[in-house]
């Protein structure tokens, strides 16, 4: 009779999948080995593929790791109601922000050139996460009188998440003098300054001084 294999520890797990998220993001999938995470991870390479039999699964669940991480973030800032439209823009775009330096643009080439399967994923789950928590946010702003209602948040949210997929990637970025972070905060104020209606600008103007 054979004993059940007792699961992975999962503050093991996690350790790994942040220690190997870091290194991906920082130097790119493919000039990550095995043996370099094992090793700043203290342990054998052995051990590593009993939690992680590829370097590939590794990738993936730390892309699925980070996805969920922005998601629970977003939705807890656009469904907190003590939050009036202008707190919320602000924290919105300042998460979007502050997440986006993880994602060098030698890591992003890196996925699209070597894992282009997981690149589309990443970039379905982005469009989804900007249409779901944009749409909510400027149907909001629009209802409350922040956002100008005649122009179509259909429209809003397809011009927001267009300009941030075609522009926040590898390729366009390594034709401007901007990181992803600096390519972000430009699309806000070239987008958000031109859709809040005078109560919205004055309100979130407040919130930046």
């Amino acid at each position: 009779m054979t004993t059940a294999t007792a699961p992975p520890p999962p503050e093991t797990r996690n350790r790994i999948l942040e220690t190997a998220r870091e290194s991906f993001f920082a130097q790119g999938f493919t000039k990550v080995t095995m043996d370099e995470i094992a090793h700043d991870l203290g342990m054998s390479k052995k051990t590593l593929y009993q939690h992680f039999p590829a370097k590939r699964d590794l990738l993936q669940e730390a892309l699925l790791g980070i996805n969920l991480r922005i998601t629970e973030g977003l939705d807890r800032i656009v469904q907190n109601k003590k939050l009036g439209f202008s707190e919320k823009l602000e924290q919105v775009l300042g998460f979007v922000a502050s997440e986006l330096p993880r994602f060098s643009p030698i890591f992003l080439r890196d996925i699209q050139r070597h894992a282009p399967d997981l690149w589309q994923e990443l970039d379905r789950r982005r469009s989804r996460s900007i249409k779901k928590y944009l749409g909510a946010l400027i149907d909001e702003g629009i209802s409350k009188g922040f956002l100008r209602k005649e122009v179509a948040a259909e429209f809003l949210v397809l011009l927001f998440s267009t300009l941030i997929l075609n522009i926040i990637n590898p390729e366009t970025l390594s034709r401007l003098p901007l990181s992803a972070t600096q390519a972000f905060t430009n699309i806000n104020l070239v987008v958000f300054q031109g859709i809040l209606t005078d109560q919205g600008r004055a309100r979130y103007h407040s919130l930046e001084s």
